[in-house]
């Protein structure tokens, strides 16, 4: 298996500063209290990458938020764990352009829903890429898990931390003094990422009037930018705008689809949730369901415990949970089943009894 492709590869790194993150650390609940800050969900944006390989156009994508973690925690996603993010789209690279940028970028917004973006797309294209090492170093983070999650906080991530972070494991380019590792807004942001990574400050935007254009922005810029974003949080007659910020996201979902199981169980993240769906096989095998929080059926799965689990008692699905392994948590007792198989839709599903919530 090859370990390296010398930097010849490539990466887009993407952005919608019109994303909205529900703030859920401390310090911005005290700056809520003290009402310098009028609503706690902070139009900061969402950011995420794509390592594209050179000699196969295979595009992957990654990210990391609050997804399917308890709260205070987020944790990276891939198409591994998250099969919604899969792009079959393939890069054609000729030199050190993508020919086919505009079809490419069309996907995403046919998957934006999936990444988490909101509105606008900004991205900037990265050369002198390792494929192999970024995509091992981002792989071990989906591996990880729920991982403490903060904007500021030591020992912590965020989505723009962890590009910031892969970007420097995968190129020669990016190190300890350069300027993606002390952005301009004191830590990573989707923006500074896109203009720290850019050696020219050119970047591109997408909308779908105007298509595709490259724009100019330096990192004095990209500071004006977020915090002409952060002007709808502190200003009483702008943060109307905004969702409401007493809900903590999608932790609590109290309505359930039509048109998932009853049995069907919730588990919450503040960035997003999912109800699952378990058909007990014996007690050592259950075939596994996962449905976005409106009711579409993302996966099925076939999962393996290592230890007996009592379906005939109560249960309760538990994180980590998602593509590639779930967990139950019963009776103070965690346990882990592996996903040995995936199932087609209508293989194997839950009775028509059982269908209508």
């Amino acid at each position: 298996m090859k370990t390296s492709s010398q930097y010849q590869d490539l990466a887009m790194i993407l952005a919608w500063p019109d994303a909205t993150i529900r703030g859920d650390e401390a310090w911005m609940m005290f700056f809520k209290k003290i009402g310098f800050v009028k609503n706690l969900n902070f139009k900061v944006g969402h950011t995420g990458i794509i390592l594209i390989e050179r000699n196969t156009g295979e595009l992957h994508f990654y990210d990391f938020g609050r997804y399917i973690a308890p709260r205070g925690y987020g944790r990276a996603r891939s198409k591994d764990s998250d099969p919604k993010l899969t792009i079959k789209t393939k890069a054609q690279i000729d030199g050190d352009h993508i020919v086919n940028l505009l079809e490419i970028v069309q996907f995403f917004e046919e998957i934006k829903d999936a990444m988490q973006g909101v509105g606008d797309l900004y991205f900037s294209i990265v050369q002198g890429i390792d494929f192999y090492s970024g995509k091992t170093f981002a792989d071990q983070w989906v591996h990880r898990g729920s991982y403490p999650y903060g904007a500021v906080a030591l020992n912590a991530n965020n989505c723009s931390r962890f590009i910031a972070r892969l970007l420097l494991h995968a190129s020669r380019r990016f190190h300890f003094w350069h300027s993606i590792n002390f952005p301009e807004t004191i830590k990573a942001s989707p923006m500074s990422n896109l203009v720290n990574a850019s050696p020219n400050r050119s970047i591109y935007k997408y909308t779908e009037s105007g298509g595709l254009e490259i724009i100019k922005m330096n990192r004095y810029a990209s500071l004006l930018f977020l915090l002409k974003k952060l002007r709808t949080n502190i200003c009483s007659d702008l943060a109307g705008s905004l969702p409401e910020d007493i809900t903590i996201g999608g932790m609590v979902l109290k309505d359930k689809p039509g048109s998932i199981p009853t049995k069907a169980q919730y588990l919450g993240g503040v960035g997003e949730g999912a109800w699952f769906y378990i058909e007990p096989i014996g007690t050592s095998q259950a075939i596994i369901h996962r449905f976005t929080p409106k009711g579409k059926l993302e996966y099925i799965v076939l999962g393996k415990a290592f230890q007996p689990i009592d379906f005939e008692s109560p249960y309760q699905i538990t994180y980590d949970s998602h593509f590639l392994y779930s967990h139950i948590l019963q009776a103070n007792n965690t346990i882990k089943l592996e996903h040995i198989c995936v199932l087609t839709i209508g293989e194997k599903g839950f009775s028509k009894n059982d269908r209508y919530a």
